[in-house]
């Protein structure tokens, strides 16, 4: 009668499990990080097309000229005209940037000591960004570096501002403001502020 001996491999059935479920751990992990890296690459993309660097050279030097925040800038520009060199708005304000006319003017008697531009002219993106920028940075100053004051005084106006800060229901101190009394202007200000930060994250922080 024959005889069936049983023949096997011995000590390699689990080992050889053990690496196979590493390696294939390893490749899973390795296709994770690749599929997030994309994923956040193209997260990155989208959001640089909806929060764009439109006219960045006039940006960079009007914003270096009069010592302005270049995502302030770019801040202001996405909210007020959404980078629409062309729009007017029904109160009058034009350009990038929204100037009105008589602030316009003020703004030319201000930083240059008569007027030389029409109004306009205030359509040119060059213009609009060089006085809309310098209007930033006078109220930056005015405001003591206050940026928060100085976005509010940029849609409200400064009389509006300086009477708040004069009126204790709005102001504790006579230097901040402790409320917006306007919807609009405080609504305004939070937009700014979360726009210019989203630009310092996508453009600014790793610089």
């Amino acid at each position: 009668m024959a005889r069936y001996e049983k023949t096997g491999r011995k000590g390699h059935g689990c080992c050889g499990g053990i690496f196979t479920l590493i390696l294939v751990c390893l490749v899973i992990v390795c296709l994770l990080a690749f599929t997030t890296d994309v994923l956040d690459s193209v997260k990155t993309r989208v959001l640089m097309e909806y929060y764009p660097q439109n006219y960045s050279d006039k940006v960079e030097e009007y914003s270096a000229e009069f010592g302005v925040q270049e995502s302030l800038v770019y801040a202001v520009i996405r909210t007020e005209s959404g980078f629409r060199a062309e729009v007017k708005s029904s109160a009058g304000a034009m350009g990038l940037m929204q100037i009105m006319p008589q602030t316009f003017e003020w703004l030319q008697n201000m930083k240059d000591g008569e007027i030389i531009y029409t109004e306009s002219e205030l359509l040119s993106p060059e213009i609009n960004i060089e006085y809309g920028t310098y209007f930033l940075s006078y109220l930056l100053s005015h405001y003591d570096g206050n940026e928060m004051l100085a976005v509010a005084a940029y849609n409200a106006g400064m009389t509006n501002v300086d009477n708040w800060l004069s009126d204790e229901q709005y102001s504790h101190n006579g230097i901040t403001l402790s409320e917006i009394p306007y919807s609009e202007t405080s609504q305004y200000v939070e937009r700014v502020e979360k726009t210019k930060a989203m630009y310092e994250s996508l453009y600014y922080d790793n610089n």
